[in-house]
C-alpha cells in the first residue's frame, strides 16, 4: 500500500466532495425557498449550525398549489434512476460498477424532492457524489491497489458535511459498507482524512458550528436503564418504519415508478394543508423540542406524521438518505420519553441524543458511529444513555428489511430476502476489477 499518495488523494477526494456537498446544500436551499417558501408559503426551520431556526407559515395563496409537489415528485422520478446511496453501496458490496450519470441523476432528483418537502435526508446525495468522486479518482490513480479505499474518503466527507461530525462520519462510512459489526479497518484512516478535509471546505462555505446546539451536562450512571428503554423504543420505531416501507413497496410494486412518486407528492401536498411542520428535514425540530415552546401533543403529532411520510418515501423508493431522518425521529423519541417520565429521565438533551444514537444504530447498522455522533454533538457525558440505546436498538432491529437490500433484489426480480449480516463478506477487489461509481 502506498501510504503517502493514499493520504494525499484521500484529502483531495474529501475536499472536492466538501465543495460538491456545499453546492448541493446551496441548491437545496434555493429549491426549498422557491417551492416551499414562495409557492406553498412555508419556510421550515433551519439547522443551528447553518443559519438559524426561524420558521414561517402563511399557507399557499391557492389550495390548488398543493398539487405542485405531486408534479415535482413525478418529474424528479424521470430525472433519477430509482437508485439511492443504499443501492450504490449494494453495488459496491457485490463488486459491480455504477456510472457517473447514475450518481448525478440520483443526486439531482434527491435535491429536487428534498426541496419540495420530502422527509428524507440530504446526506444521501452528498455521500452518493462522494462515493463516485472517490471511486473515479481511485480508478484514475490506482496507487498499487490503494485506490479502492478512496470511496470511503468521499462518503465520509459527504456524511461530515451533512452532520457536521467528521469523526462519526468516518466511522459511519467504514461501518455501513459491510454490516454486522464489521468495520473496514484499512479504510478508516482514508475515511477520517476525507471527512476532515471535506468538512474543512464545506464549513468554510456553510459554517463550522455543530449541527445542534446541545449541551447534555452531567448524566448519572443510573440513566443506563433509561437509555436501554429508549433503545427498545427506537427498535420498535425502526421496525414500524422498515416493515411499513417494505409492505408498501410490495403493495405498489406493480405500479409504474412514475405513479409511485406521484402518490408521494400527493401525500406531501396533503401534509402542506394539515400539518406543514412535518415537511422536509425534521432535525431542527429536535433543537426546538428541547425548549418549553413546543408541547407534548405537538411533538407527538410531528413524530407520527414524519413517520408516515418516511414509510411512504421508503415504500415508493424516494430519493434521499435515511440517516438524517433516523436522527430526527430518534431525537423526538428521546424528548417525548423524557417528557412522559420526567422523574425517571436524564436531562432532555441527553434523552434526545440517546434517541438519535439508538435509531441511527438500528437503521444504519452502525452502532459505533451512532454513539460517537451523539458524543460529538453533546459531549462524552451522554455515554451512559447513548451506549445502551444504540446497542439495544442495533440488536433488535431487523436488518432483512433494510431499504438497500430490498431495492437491489427488487431490481433483479428476486425474492426480497437479503443475506444475513453474519454471512461471509468479500473484500473489495483491486481497482481494475471493481470500481464503484466508475464513469
Amino acid at each position: 500500500m502506498q501510504v503517502g499518495p493514499l493520504i494525499l488523494y484521500s484529502g483531495f477526494v474529501g475536499a472536492l466532495t466538501g465543495l460538491v456537498a456545499a453546492l448541493l446544500a446551496l441548491g437545496l436551499g434555493l429549491m426549498q425557498n422557491l417551492v416551499l417558501g414562495w409557492v406553498l408559503g412555508y419556510q421550515p426551520p433551519g439547522l443551528p449550525g447553518e443559519g438559524g431556526l426561524a420558521q414561517v407559515f402563511t399557507g399557499p395563496r391557492l389550495w390548488v398549489l398543493t398539487l405542485l409537489p405531486a408534479l415535482i415528485f413525478t418529474l424528479a422520478s424521470l430525472v433519477g434512476t430509482g437508485h439511492g446511496l443504499g443501492w450504490f453501496l449494494s453495488m459496491y458490496r457485490i463488486e459491480r460498477r455504477a456510472r457517473f450519470l447514475e450518481h448525478l441523476r440520483s443526486s439531482l432528483a434527491a435535491i429536487v424532492q428534498l426541496g419540495a418537502g420530502s422527509p428524507l435526508g440530504r446526506e444521501g446525495p452528498m455521500a452518493t457524489m462522494g462515493l463516485w468522486i472517490g471511486a473515479a479518482i481511485g480508478q484514475r490513480f490506482p496507487m498499487g491497489g490503494s485506490g479502492r479505499y478512496l470511496p470511503f474518503a468521499g462518503m465520509a466527507a459527504g456524511f461530515a458535511a451533512a452532520f457536521h461530525a467528521p469523526l462519526a462520519a468516518a466511522l459511519l462510512a467504514s461501518e455501513i459498507v459491510f454490516r454486522g459489526l464489521a468495520l473496514e479497518i484499512t479504510a478508516l484512516a482514508p475515511a477520517l482524512i476525507g471527512a476532515l478535509a471535506g468538512f474543512s471546505v464545506y464549513g468554510a462555505i456553510m459554517g463550522y458550528g455543530p449541527i445542534f446546539d446541545i449541551k447534555a451536562g452531567a448524566v448519572p450512571l443510573t440513566s443506563l436503564v433509561f437509555g436501554l428503554a429508549v433503545g427498545l423504543l427506537c427498535a420498535g420505531v425502526g421496525a414500524l418504519w422498515l416493515e411499513g416501507s417494505y409492505w408498501l413497496r410490495v403493495l405498489v410494486k406493480r405500479l409504474p415508478y412514475l405513479y409511485r412518486h406521484l402518490l408521494l407528492g400527493l401525500l406531501v401536498g396533503v401534509v402542506v394543508l394539515v400539518f406543514p411542520a412535518a415537511l422536509g428535514n425534521a432535525l431542527p425540530w429536535v433543537q426546538l423540542g428541547l425548549s418549553p415552546i413546543l408541547d407534548l401533543r405537538f411533538l407527538a403529532l410531528l413524530f407520527l406524521v414524519q413517520l408516515i411520510l418516511l414509510v411512504a418515501a421508503g415504500g415508493v423508493r424516494g430519493y434521499g438518505g435515511y440517516f438524517g431522518p433516523a436522527l430526527a425521529l430518534g431525537g423526538l423519541v428521546g424528548i417525548i420519553a423524557s417528557r412522559v417520565v420526567p422523574g425517571f429521565a436524564p436531562p432532555a438533551e441527553a434523552a434526545a441524543l440517546a434517541g438519535m444514537a439508538g435509531l441511527l444504530a438500528g437503521i444504519a447498522r452502525a452502532p459505533f458511529a451512532s454513539v460517537v455522533l451523539a458524543c460529538e454533538v453533546g459531549g462524552y457525558s451522554v455515554l451512559p444513555v447513548a451506549l445502551p440505546a444504540a446497542f439495544a436498538a442495533y440488536a433488535l432491529t431487523n436488518p432483512q428489511r433494510m431499504p438497500d437490500q430490498v431495492a437491489i433484489l427488487e431490481d433483479k426480480g428476486e425474492a426480497a430476502v437479503p443475506a444475513p449480516e453474519s454471512a461471509q463478506r468479500s473484500e473489495p477487489q483491486p481497482d481494475s476489477q471493481a470500481a464503484p461509481g466508475s464513469p
